[in-house]
This record gives structure tokens, sequence and C-alpha cells, in this order.
């Protein structure tokens, strides 16, 4: 069998090597569709399944010497940690507006392998992923840590011959672009080989082998910027913790949204901060790091105030020391009338963990009109028949609430 050849080098970027990968595409990429999918069953913990039967590989062609690392913008860099409220896009669209923010001018360093997961928005035009992968989500680790995820919270995990995740790059506009996407990996076992087949732009697949010595970067370039990725699993078990895209032209602010139905905060405490911070791309990392949560805790029959102020104030302490030089928000929930009283207790906890972390806080229960405000705000208009949600333009307004009340700027 001939196999494509490989450029693979090395950078210096974060302290860590990092295999590149250069592939050729069509100048003008066709739209894909993605095909039917199953229910993909949750994985418990990412890094315990076993390695599949070994195969026969072919060789690593080449590594070259240091190559570019990542360059991002000098404007505000915005890292946000949520649940449902914050996942569908309109709260943090609404929050661009209100700082005055061109959605075309907003991009993510860092997207989260959550590809298909119900209420979540990606900065993605499109994604597809195969039945073959694995979800598994720092806040449904039953262990408490510390956990080996990057910032996204999440992985996805395959050993399946075939197994494949599409990405289409063309959001907000359709003439977006990437000059290259760095695709964090992992293996269950370093020393055993992954072969890859990489394609870009509906151009020819390219066959990537990495061996033992690989690093957990892998960087797809191509001799113009692209807009489609597509990864296929020839061999070998592979998880996916993120996909770090550089976009062409210009790029005003960073703005990664790691929201996630759920009760999210707990990621924070599970997390293994050290391996975090060394797979940020952004190296420096945030101007300001948002933590909003409290909802899901808010519907816990057995809620009890002293157990979720230990709890969140460890998931503060481990979002300090992943990002002590920025700007640090914790945004508590909004009203919902099936749990208001204890709502105003989670924002309570909020605001005293708040000023012991040298946080804001911005309490969204009191920005909406205090306990029950619920009802009133559905008779407006901006709260939906389930009293918990928002509508559209209750997160609009909230946004507006939001960016008026505490600083989302640059240190």
């Amino acid at each position: 069998m001939a196999w494509a050849l490989v450029c693979l080098s090395v950078s210096a970027f974060a302290a860590a090597d990092m295999e590149r990968v250069r592939v050729s595409g069509q100048s003008n990429p066709g739209e894909f569709n993605c095909p039917p999918s199953r229910v993909r069953p949750p994985a418990t913990h990412p890094r315990t399944a076993t390695t599949g039967a070994a195969f026969e590989e072919p060789p690593v062609l080449g590594h070259a010497t240091a190559g570019q690392g990542n360059s991002y913008p000098a404007g505000l860099k915005v890292g946000l940690w949520g649940d449902s409220h914050t996942a569908s896009g309109t709260f943090t669209d609404s929050l661009l507006e209100a700082l005055r923010v061109p959605r075309m001018l907003a991009y993510p360093s860092f997207i989260a392998p959550t590809f298909g997961l119900k209420g979540v928005r990606q900065a993605l035009h499109r994604a597809c992923v195969s039945d073959d992968w694995q979800l598994a989500l720092a806040y449904r680790t039953v262990a408490e840590g510390p956990e080996k995820y990057t910032k996204s919270m999440a992985a996805i995990r395959t050993e399946v011959a075939g197994g494949f995740v599409w990405l289409d790059f063309r959001f907000p506009e359709p003439s977006t672009r990437v000059k290259w996407a760095d695709i964090h990996f992992s293996k269950d076992h370093a020393d055993r080989s992954l072969l890859l087949g990489i394609t870009v732009d509906d151009g020819a697949e390219t066959t990537v082998n990495l061996g033992a010595s690989s690093s957990h970067r892998l960087r797809v370039e191509s001799d113009r910027p692209y807009a489609t990725l597509r990864v296929r699993v020839i061999a070998g078990q592979m998880s996916i913790d993120g996909i770090a895209p550089m976009y062409e032209g210009k790029v005003q602010t960073i703005l990664d949204v790691y929201s996630i139905p759920g009760a999210t905060a707990k990621g924070w405490r599970v997390v293994d901060t050290a391996y975090l911070r060394q797979e940020d791309p952004l190296g420096m990392g945030y101007d300001v790091v948002i933590l909003q949560s409290g909802t899901n805790e808010s519907l816990d029959p057995d809620f009890k105030a002293a157990l979720y102020d230990a709890q969140l104030n460890a998931s503060v302490m481990r979002l300090k020391k992943a990002y002590p030089r920025a700007r640090c928000i914790l945004v508590g929930p909004p009203d919902s009338q099936r749990a208001t009283g204890t709502v105003r207790l989670i924002n309570d906890s909020q605001q005293r963990l708040a000023s012991a972390h040298s946080c804001s806080h911005w309490n969204w229960q009191k920005a909406m009109g205090g306990s029950g405000a619920a009802a009133r705000w559905q008779a407006k208009g901006w709260m939906q028949a389930d009293l918990l949600h928002l509508t559209p333009a209750g997160y609009e307004q909230s946004a507006r609430s939001l960016a008026s009340a505490v600083p989302i700027k640059l240190r």
C-alpha cells in the first residue's frame, strides 16, 4: 500500500511539541450533509478504556524544525463556562452587541468537542461526528479529580476504525477561513500508534501516523486558508479534547464559550489545572473569565447551602488558579418559579464567594426584579412557559444588564 507523504514538524509552542501536517484542498469546497446518527452513549471517564489490537503501521516520514506558534490579537479575550442559559448562543450574541463588538470580529481560540450536543451552539457553520465517539464531560466525572481535561471540560473518544469528525469553519460568515487548526488529542497508551486520515476543502486524504513520540497537538495546514476539515480514524485509539483554529483576517475579540446544559460548575472541581494551562493555546490566558452557574443546583430537592458553598468555593479556587491574571465574574442563576427561594440562597452564596476571591458577581435574579420575577418576565414575553428558561428577548435584556453592571474589558 502506498502511503501519502506527510510533513510533520515540531513546534516550540506552550513548552510542548506539536506535529504538523500540510494538506491541499479545493478553492471552493462544497457543503457537507451529516449522515444520520444514533444516540452516542456518554463515557464515564475519558482515559480508562483499553486500546484495541495492534496494527501494521507505516513509518513516520519526518520531523521538521520548530514551527510557527499561535498569535492571537491584542484585543479582549473572554472565557465563559456556564449552563443552558449561555450555551445556545443568544445570550453571548447579545453580550457582544452590548460590548459593541461586531459578531464577525469575534472568534474562538478553542472549540469544545461537544459536537451535536443538544442545546449547545458551536462557533461553526456545521459539525458532523460519527456514532463511534463517546462524549465525556468533566462535570459528570464521579471522582473529585484531578482529571486531565482541557479548558473545554469535555472530550470525545473512539477506538473504532472509520470514526470521523467533520468541521465547517464558515461561521459567522460564509467567507470565514482558517489559516490552520490544531487538533488537541490524547491516547490512552502513549506508546501505541494512531493512524489518521486528514482532508481539507474536499481535497485528497493525507495519512498521518502519530507514533509513540507524538505530542498532544496536530496542526493541520494547507497551501491556502481553508473552510472545512475532516478527520478519520484509520487505526488506533484517540481522544479529542478540542480544536484550536487560527482564523484568517481581522480578529478583534476572542470569545470562548464552554457552556453545557448541566451543573457545569462542578467541572472546575475535578480538572487538573496544570494540564489545563499546558493545553491552553492562548498562552497568557484570558482578560475576563466568567463562571455562570446555579440553575441546576437550585432544582436539587436536597440542596444544602453549606455544601453548595464548599463545592463552589473549590471550583472558583481552581478557576482562579488556572487564570490568575484574569478579571473573574461569577454569574448566578436567573429567577425561576420552581426554585425562587433556593435561587436567592445561591446568589447570596456567590456574592460572598466573589468577595472572598476578588471576583465580581452579577445577581441575575436581582437584575430581573428579585424573587418571583419569573412570572412578571413571562408576562413581558421574556420568560418561557417553563418559567425556568428565558426567551431570546429575555436573554438579550439580561446580557445588556450584565454588560452595564460589571467590567468586561481588558486588564
